[in-house]
Order: structure tokens, then C-alpha cells, then sequence
């Protein structure tokens, strides 16, 4: 057994906080960074935590060169644009007027602009071979550069250089921020790109390299105000070619109206899109095999594969695995059989006999057996049976519907913040003699991560509004109760495990799903006519977050299943009392 380790809280891993080389050093690339790193106007979509801001600042150049992975040199060659990096700041929203909103948020693209014209124009060429796009720039031109720029930007000029116009721009900063009218200043007047592309030309221009195309990278674009979403939805259906976007963004944004109105941007045409929730299992599988792979090394552990140190689950399509699921699976439900009437019905009424189930056809076992299978794992963990009745176990019996490495990934759905934090509890009690974590430890790390993910919702802000704010924490625990009745009353094989939004569901309620799903408690189940974006949630299909499925008396299974109206949730929650606990809730209020 290892030296037990302090846990890290999920704000360790906060790309913010991390130098270029930090985040390089530990990156681990998934299979979506290709596409984000692309030569196309690119929204990279989802929640807190899901690695928005590691992808962006990954772009830039500091932190391409100080990246060693097996990928880094193809990438670095790949990426043929000079990356300007710009976090949203909460001095955009706070401006008075649209005016000031936009010249603050100009400014600070400005300045960002000029940091990245410093360090590619590095002087000593010693650092040239650690710096990606490197230029020579000397003196005099970099004065008649920061000329150029002053004069166009409208800024003083009292010391012609890259130091000097930033300089500048932090004095029209803290102006902004203290409050003064920026009305008539060129920097709040004229269009904002208009102004970086001029910056980024002349740059172009003076080191001979005409061509040479930019990116802007904006994160967290939901905090901004809508006078900047309205110049970054204009510059990316008809913006210069010399410069592109990447922008990262919350799941839903008020603001994306802009790309319904006619001559606005085209989803696949003039932007492309990169969703880091609800990803398809491989692409899961891959990422969080590689962030274990990263776990090991940085713990100087030998590396060992995720099935083997966790072990396979019930969830596995491993075929190497496929005797033992079979055995398993017929044991299971020729247990379920006996203990369960409603379920010894179901059977009975498709005509299956559970001591014959190799005479099923393929698809007749994947429509029935092999249907059931895992909502059986997940019952008889749960419960127990009264005279083929099933009741509420007091704990549970068995781990399997959360332990193993394929639900270990399935709870954890590529959330890189998610999994950093279990994987470094888990490996606490990595045995070294048996190279594993038991199914205990890692039971106890994902309940650990969840109650961790539950007071993060609890301290979430609730919009104030006429009506009664819900708060995030209680809608999540009203739709996880109402699943956990679902999935532990009389048997179906068709429980309900998700939600729509259906147009009785009130204000209240969806500001609450918003909030859920920045936080990412609400994982939005994407078809074929889904928004690019979301900013109207009617006839929307949602479910929980699987980490949220491991806490007592609220389990779920990890799976799809049919869905029930928001609306009839929330109508349950106002039926109760203020001071009951969710899980004091007769079951028989829950079911259909």
C-alpha cells in the first residue's frame, strides 16, 4: 500500500491558475484537440471543469513549446496561426453602457495582442528555438510598430514600444474600471476587430510575413454581455481571413439568439463545434486512459492498465471479458427470477426460459436479456425482496454498478477535473503486490468526489427573480429521487433515467437547469436537431450527471432510459412539504 497523499479539491486543477509549462507538462490530449486546433472559427462547448481553458491555452504558443508529448511536435508544425489568449473579465458586464462594455473588452483583446507581438518577436536568438513562430524585430521597428498601433488605437504616445503601448492600454483599463466615459475614444467608437486586425497587419507587415494568420482565443464567452456577442457573431460570419476564432463556452448561453437571425453564422459552415459533455464512449475511454496513464508517472507508479488495476465491471464490452459476463449475467438473472415476481412475469411473458438463454438469437438477447442485464446489477445492489416485493436496502449490498473500470469512466464522462481528483484518492490505496485498487477504495473516491460536486451546487447562486428561485442542489436531488423510484419500484425493462423540457416547466426552474448545467449537473443528450448551441430549452432531452448516481438513497443506473417532463418533477417538489428531506419521499408518489 502507498503513502496516503492529500487529496487535491477540484480547484487544483484549475487551468487559470497554471503556468504555460504546468499545463503542458501534465496535458493529456483527447481526441477532440485535432478539430479545436483546426484552421476553422472553432466553439468548444461545456461545463465547469470539463477542460475548456487547458484546450485553449494548449494553442498558445508558450505552451506548444512546452509540450513533449508524442503529439507536440506534429502540432507544433499543424498550428500555423500566432494565438492570443483572452479570458473574459467581469469588467465587460460591469460597464454602464454598451459603448464602455465594448472598449473595455477592446482593450484588453489589445493588450493581449501586444503580449503575443512580444514574445514571438524575442530578441536574443538564443530563445528563438523555444519559441513557436518566431520573428526578428529590431529596434526601429518595433518603434514605428507601436507607432502605427498608438495611432490607430488612439492611445498617447510617450514611449513607442511593446512596454509602452501597454502601458497605455492598462491606464484606458483602470479608467474603465473607475467608472469614466469612454463614448468618443476610438478604442469604444470604431469595431473592435477592426482595430486588432490593423494591429495584427502591420505586425504582419514589418516582419515579412504577409500571410501569416492569427487566433483569438476567448474564453468562458457566457460571462461576457450580448454588445460583445454581437461583434464576435459578426466577425465570424464575415471577419478577415487573417484571423480566426476559438471560443470556449457554458452549454447554454442566453446570447446565441445572434446565430438564429438571418445572415448570422452557420453552425458546420462558418464555425465548427467541439462538445466536451456527453462524448462518445471511446472518445471517453481514450482521454481518461491517458489521464491514468499521466496519474501513474507523475505518482511513480509502473503503469498498469485501468481493467486491470480496477478490474472489469458489468458494464464492460471487453470480449476477452465475454464468458465471464455470460456466466455472471445468467446467474444474476436466474436470481432475479426467484427473488422478483414482477420481473419473473416479464419473463414469463416473452416466453424466456433462464435456464435456456443460449437458445435466444442475438437479437433476441440484446432486446431482452442483455437489455435487463445491467438494471438487475443496479437492483440488486439497492434493494432487498419481501415475498417478491422489492424494498429499500439500509445499505448496499454490492458495489458493482459504481466499481470496475468501465463505470469508473462512465461516472467520471471525460470531466478532466473529475477524474484528476478520483484518480489521486484511488491511487492512495494503490496495492503494489496486486497491482489494483480495491472496488472499496474506489467506491469510497467517487462518493467522495460526488458529495464534493454536491456542496459545489449547493453554494451556486439562484437568479432572483418574481417567482421562488429553485436552487440547483434541490432540483438535482428532486430528478435523482424520482429515477432512484424508478429504477427500484416494480420491475420494467423501460425506467425512466432522463428528463425533457416540456412547455409547463417555469422560469424558476429553468434558471436552475442553466446554472446546472455551467456546473455540469445536467448533461444535455444531443440528436441529430439539436442546437449548435443552447438557448431555448423546450422539447430538450437532458439527464444527471453519473457522478451524481453513487449518492444514498439517490442511486440511478448509468444508463439512458425513457424520459419524464421536467415539469411533473417540479410540480412533485411543490407538492411537498418545505421541510421534508427528498429522501423521506414515499416511493409511491415517484412512480407512474
Amino acid at each position: 500500500m502507498r503513502t496516503v497523499q492529500n487529496v487535491p479539491g477540484f480547484d487544483t486543477f484549475n487551468a487559470k491558475r497554471l503556468t504555460a509549462g504546468e499545463i503542458a507538462n501534465s496535458f493529456v490530449m483527447p481526441p477532440s484537440f485535432a478539430s479545436i486546433a483546426g484552421g476553422d472559427h472553432c466553439y468548444v462547448i461545456g461545463p465547469r471543469g470539463s477542460g475548456k481553458t487547458t484546450l485553449l491555452r494548449m494553442l498558445t504558443g508558450e505552451s506548444l513549446m512546452a509540450w513533449s508529448g508524442s503529439e507536440s511536435e506534429v502540432f507544433r508544425e499543424q498550428i500555423d496561426y500566432a494565438s492570443v489568449f483572452l479570458p473574459a473579465d467581469e469588467l465587460w458586464a460591469s460597464q454602464v453602457t454598451r459603448t464602455n462594455a465594448r472598449a473595455a473588452f477592446t482593450a484588453q483583446m489589445l493588450y493581449a495582442l501586444v503580449d503575443t507581438m512580444m514574445y514571438r518577436a524575442k530578441a536574443h536568438r538564443v530563445q528563438r528555438a523555444s519559441t513557436h513562430l518566431p520573428v526578428l524585430l529590431t529596434h526601429d521597428e518595433e518603434v514605428a510598430l507601436a507607432r502605427q498601433c498608438a495611432s490607430a488605437w488612439g492611445l498617447t504616445e510617450s514611449n513607442p514600444s511593446f512596454l509602452g503601448l501597454q502601458a497605455a492600454l492598462d491606464l484606458i483599463i483602470a479608467r474603465l474600471a473607475g467608472g469614466e466615459s469612454f463614448e468618443t475614444h476610438p478604442i469604444a467608437s470604431a469595431d473592435s476587430f477592426a482595430l486588432l486586425t490593423i494591429g495584427i497587419r502591420a505586425f504582419n507587415r514589418l516582419t515579412g510575413e504577409r500571410d501569416r494568420r492569427w487566433a483569438l482565443l476567448l474564453d468562458e464567452m457566457e460571462l461576457a454581455p450580448g454588445e460583445i456577442h454581437a461583434l464576435v457573431t459578426r466577425f465570424v460570419r464575415g471577419g478577415a481571413g487573417d484571423l480566426i476564432l476559438k471560443i470556449s463556452m457554458s452549454p447554454f448561453d442566453r446570447y446565441m439568439h445572434y446565430y438564429g437571425s438571418s445572415g448570422s453564422p452557420v453552425p458546420g459552415h462558418d464555425f465548427q463545434t467541439v462538445y466536451l459533455s456527453g462524448q462518445d464512449r471511446r472518445d471517453i475511454y481514450s482521454f481518461t486512459s491517458g489521464l491514468w496513464r499521466e496519474s501513474l508517472r507523475s505518482r511513480g507508479i509502473p503503469w498498469v492498465s485501468m481493467p486491470r488495476a480496477l478490474g472489469t465491471s458489468f458494464l464492460s464490452r471487453d470480449p476477452r471479458a465475454r464468458r465471464t459476463t455470460e456466466e455472471e449475467m445468467k446467474r444474476v438473472i436466474v436470481e432475479a427470477q426467484r427473488q422478483d415476481a414482477a420481473f419473473s412475469r416479464w419473463l414469463r411473458d416473452r416466453h424466456i426460459d433462464v435456464n435456456a438463454l443460449e437458445t435466444l438469437s442475438y437479437n433476441q438477447r440484446s432486446a431482452t436479456v442483455r437489455k435487463v442485464f445491467p438494471l438487475l446489477v443496479f437492483r440488486n445492489s439497492v434493494l432487498d425482496f419481501r415475498h417478491g416485493h422489492p424494498v429499500r436496502r439500509s445499505r448496499k449490498k454490492h458495489l458493482e454498478p459504481f466499481t470496475g473500470a468501465d463505470a469508473v469512466m462512465t461516472m467520471l464522462e471525460g470531466n478532466p477535473r473529475w477524474i484528476k481528483t478520483a484518480f489521486a484518492q484511488m491511487l492512495n490505496y494503490f496495492d503494489e503486490s496486486t497491482q489494483t485498487v480495491g472496488p472499496g477504495f474506489q467506491y469510497d473516491a467517487l462518493v467522495s468526489l460526488a458529495n464534493r460536486f454536491e456542496a459545489l451546487l449547493r453554494v451556486l447562486p439562484s437568479k432572483q427573480t418574481a417567482a421562488p428561485a429553485i436552487p440547483v442542489v434541490d432540483l438535482v436531488d428532486a430528478i435523482a429521487v424520482h429515477l432512484h423510484a424508478q429504477n427500484s419500484s416494480e420491475f420494467t425493462a423501460d425506467p425512466q433515467n432522463g428528463f425533457t423540457v416540456d412547455r409547463a416547466v417555469g422560469q424558476s426552474a429553468i434558471d436552475s437547469l442553466i446554472m446546472g448545467l455551467y456546473a455540469g449537473a445536467f448533461v444535455h443528450v444531443r440528436d441529430r436537431r439539436s442546437p449548435a448551441v443552447l438557448s431555448d430549452f423546450h422539447g430538450q432531452r437532458f439527464r444527471l450527471a453519473y457522478l451524481l448516481a453513487i449518492r444514498d438513497r439517490k442511486e440511478f443506473p448509468l444508463r439512458l432510459g425513457k424520459d419524464v417532463s421536467l415539469s411533473r418533477i417540479v410540480k412533485q417538489m411543490e407538492r411537498r412539504r418545505p421541510t421534508a428531506h427528498p429522501d423521506s419521499v414515499p416511493l409511491e408518489l415517484e412512480i407512474e
